[in-house]
């Protein structure tokens, strides 16, 4: 399963870099479209998933996990000034350019704890592993959309854009890779540390890098289709219990 969700994050990853190297740009509303129904996937998965399959292991662990998660991401994030969905979103050019090199770092460091995830999700199994998969899956689409544009805007070629954009692509996979040997008969108080990383991580993305920048959009529709991931995954747990 591992090798599973890595391939299709991989490919979902590069669609949405190549859209960007290709075309110079999405339509703007459907990005935005996809960016509320990824966060309500994500948010979606934390709460009725993730974080309650560790608590009902180890509840200290996993909130010490989504904690941690919480502050490295928000530490990250602030010291590189790289915003997983801002580059995507906005109309007006980008005045970090020179952070480039910087946030693709950052970018591709979250990139391998997105690996870590899919990694859980693939031992835990089940709904619960599918639905981490989903979550991770869904939001990679977006993280290559924005990293081609952070990239193309900040001067770099398109051929050079590529290359950078298939390396960031491949670190979820190589994260996937390098975890999986460690969660083999891992301790349960560890996997549930696990499972609130997993759960904070998603919860961080989707508040603070989705949501902000689509409030900033006027867009009623996304507003409808923001609680839609609510419901597929919702449906998907509903599936998998029966």
């Amino acid at each position: 399963m591992v090798t599973i969700f890595s391939l299709i994050a991989l490919v979902f990853t590069l669609a949405g870099a190549l859209l960007v190297i290709k075309y110079g740009g999405l339509n703007r509303r459907f990005l935005a479209w996809s960016l509320a129904f990824s966060s309500g996937v994500l948010v979606s998965v934390a709460f009725m998933d993730v974080l309650p399959g560790g608590t009902s292991i180890d509840p200290g662990q996993t909130f010490t996990g989504c904690l941690a998660a919480l502050l490295v991401i928000f530490l990250v994030e602030s010291l590189t000034m790289a915003h997983s969905c801002q580059e995507a979103v906005e109309e007006d050019d980008c005045h970090v350019h020179s952070l480039g090199t910087v946030a693709f770092i950052a970018l591709s460091l979250h990139a391998l704890t997105d690996g870590l995830s899919l990694a859980v999700g693939a031992k835990t199994g089940g709904v619960l592993g599918l639905n981490i998969a989903l979550g991770v899956i869904l939001h990679k689409f977006s993280g290559g959309v924005a990293l081609a544009s952070l990239l193309l805007r900040s001067g770099r070629d398109r051929r050079h854009t590529f290359w950078m954009s298939l390396f960031f692509a491949l670190m979820t996979p190589i994260g996937a890779f390098a975890a999986a040997p460690l969660l083999s008969g891992i301790h349960p108080s560890t996997m549930a540390l696990m499972l609130g990383i997993s759960g904070g991580s998603f919860v961080y993305i989707a508040m603070a890098d989705i949501l902000p920048e689509l409030h900033r959009q006027n867009d009623k529709f996304a507003r409808l289709v923001y609680p839609f991931g609510y419901l597929v995954v919702y449906v998907i747990k509903k599936l998998g219990a029966e």
